[in-house]
């Protein structure tokens, strides 16, 4: 009998890698869509209460606006493998300029879990970790 590490998942085989998009609760839509663009980003809105976070076309994640939700109170997050977390955090760092709309939650550092990485927290408390395999 096979270890249950080593069987498939009971779930129908995918022939090609599956793009996972989070969708980040948001307080104030304006607000996130803002703190976003500020990082370099292209947001679009769909409507009033959901968007689409990309750049270069392709798509990172997405944002929902959900107005019970407390400002910085968001236990959301969102992982975004990039080939130089260096690069990504200098290049946010510029495009953020001299307004100050990027909490860092640490600088690009080598974790112990074998990626180098940095994350920002926008206004509702999401956390967006940029990172690469060491």
């Amino acid at each position: 009998m096979a270890s249950p590490e080593n069987e498939g998942p009971p779930l129908p085989y995918v022939a090609q890698r599956p793009t996972v998009n989070p969708v980040l609760p948001v307080p104030d839509m304006l607000e996130a869509i803002e703190f976003y663009r500020r990082l370099g980003f292209e947001v679009e809105p769909f409507d009033d209460g959901y968007a689409w976070v990309r750049a270069w076309g392709w798509e990172f994640f997405r944002l929902a606006f959900v107005p019970s939700l407390e400002p910085g109170a968001s236990a959301a997050s969102a992982y975004v493998h990039v080939t130089d977390a260096d690069e990504w955090h200098v290049a946010m760092t510029a495009a953020a300029g001299d307004v100050v709309v990027v909490v860092v939650v640490g600088g690009v550092v080598d974790q112990p879990w074998g990626m180098r990485e940095f994350a920002v927290a926008d206004p509702a408390g999401n956390v967006v970790r940029f990172g690469r395999t060491l």
